[in-house]
């Protein structure tokens, strides 16, 4: 007799008979925005070892690839070099820094605000660039999966 009061119990009920909004199922989170943001972290890391080979080039480097009739002279060409190197460098970070929050799900505007300036990063053969604009292409699809 036990045993049946136990089951007919008055505390019984669920928290979906107060709340009838809790029985729709949530749809699960598309894997979009992991994708997109692993191909931004890879067009980072790209930008960012074009951009710091570019800036380790020193003056003896430049001086054996540029003719001797060369209108600018190795200290300028080194000049303009270390300029878009680290102009290069910052906008491959702020493209790590998209991925980063496009894996997390967390910021869409940084997301593609990454995506855009990754584009700019180059990276060999403008492989940066191209992955780049292939994950923002992802981002701006995956919006709704960003909170």
């Amino acid at each position: 007799m036990v045993k049946e009061m136990e089951m007919t119990s008055p505390n019984d009920s669920s928290i979906t008979d107060y709340y009838p909004d809790q029985n729709v199922q949530q749809s699960t989170p598309s894997s979009m925005p992991l994708i997109a943001g692993i191909f931004f972290i890879i067009a980072g890391l790209l930008g960012l070892f074009t951009w710091s080979s570019a800036l380790a080039l020193d003056s003896s480097m430049l001086q054996s690839v540029l003719p001797g009739d060369s209108p600018i002279s190795v200290k300028q060409l080194q000049s303009i070099l270390t300029t878009c190197g680290v102009i290069g460098c910052i906008l491959s970070i702020v493209t790590l820094a998209g991925g980063i929050v496009a894996v997390k799900r967390k910021a869409w505007g940084l997301a593609t605000i990454g995506g855009i300036l990754g584009l700019f990063t180059i990276g060999p053969i403008l492989l940066g660039s191209i992955i780049s604009l292939i994950g923002l292409i992802i981002v701006i699809i995956s919006r709704k999966d960003f909170q």
